[in-house]
């Protein structure tokens, strides 16, 4: 699956490999990074002051992030920020 994937990846110009075989992102590979990121880091946090164990949280913001809707995220985020500043 990870071949796969990564196949996937350089389809969709979002990573280049070398002739030697690295991985490198592309600008839109670095732009999707930095939103899974923080999506992950907003999410964990969010759901480990809701209570939820940190081990946990942080395996659920892995799921969540990928799958959750833009509008959801940014809904999440804004109240997030507003709940995380008090």
């Amino acid at each position: 699956s990870v071949s796969v994937a990564m196949k996937n990846l350089r389809e969709k110009g979002h990573i280049t490999v070398s002739e030697s075989g690295y991985l490198h992102l592309t600008e839109s590979g670095r732009s999707i990074a930095t939103m899974i990121r923080e999506r992950h880091e907003l999410l964990t946090e969010w759901l480990t002051r809701l209570g939820v164990p940190a081990d946990i949280a942080s395996e659920d913001a892995c799921k969540l992030e990928h799958v959750l809707s833009s509008e959801s995220f940014e809904a999440i985020k804004k109240y997030a920020n507003t709940q995380l500043t008090k």
